[in-house]
């Protein structure tokens, strides 16, 4: 990557040739950092594709005093709340007609048979609970952990990401690791039932 003198002179400039390198090397950290928070596939292309716009947009906004990617990062943070807020009000209406053909042979018997439901019951009730808890982490430690611990990415990629410190890094790590202990203890701390 060029100085942040060298930086701010051709963002200014809108030189192709280095908005297309930065494109292509920033472009994956981005899609890491939302696989990181849960978000793929289409989805996350799309946020991708309002964070550049709204980068492109917001040009002269970059000042030089943090790297491109700590000030991309920002950007893509943003529209990740705003897709999550999103998602909340979203009413998906689907025919049943489509949703039945899909579970059902035209004899009536299921497509793929259904699990054991108690399995099911608990699989769901677990996930709801660790998503509850994640949620209850900063944007900053969730990325850091789903990196670190489910995706299993090194730690200086995900420094790289994230534009923090390895002592950054572990800290963030650490806290996100202690929060959760906490949360899922409390969630599972049941009162005894008479």
């Amino acid at each position: 990557m060029a100085s942040n003198e060298e930086t701010l002179l051709l963002l200014k400039k809108r030189d192709a040739a280095f908005l297309e390198k930065t494109f292509r090397d920033l472009n994956p950290i981005l899609l890491r950092v939302l696989a990181a928070n849960q978000i793929y596939a289409e989805t996350a292309e799309d946020v991708v594709h309002q964070t550049w716009e709204r980068f492109f947009t917001n040009l002269e906004q970059f000042e030089g005093r943090s790297e491109l990617k700590t000030f991309l990062c920002g950007i893509l943070f943003n529209k990740i709340r705003e897709h999550r807020r999103a998602a909340g009000r979203l009413v998906f209406d689907e025919d049943s007609e489509t949703v039945m053909a899909r579970a059902f042979t035209p004899e009536g018997w299921w497509n793929v048979s259904p699990g054991d439901p108690s399995a099911f019951v608990y699989s769901k009730q677990i996930s709801s609970l660790i998503g509850e808890c994640l949620d209850g982490l900063t944007e900053l430690q969730k990325s850091a952990f789903v990196l670190k611990e489910v995706h299993q990415e090194e730690s200086p990629d995900i420094c790289n990401v994230l534009g923090v410190s390895v002592s950054h890094l572990r800290v963030l790590i650490f806290r996100a690791k202690d929060k959760l202990r906490q949360c899922l203890e409390g969630k599972l701390d049941l009162p005894e039932q008479m």
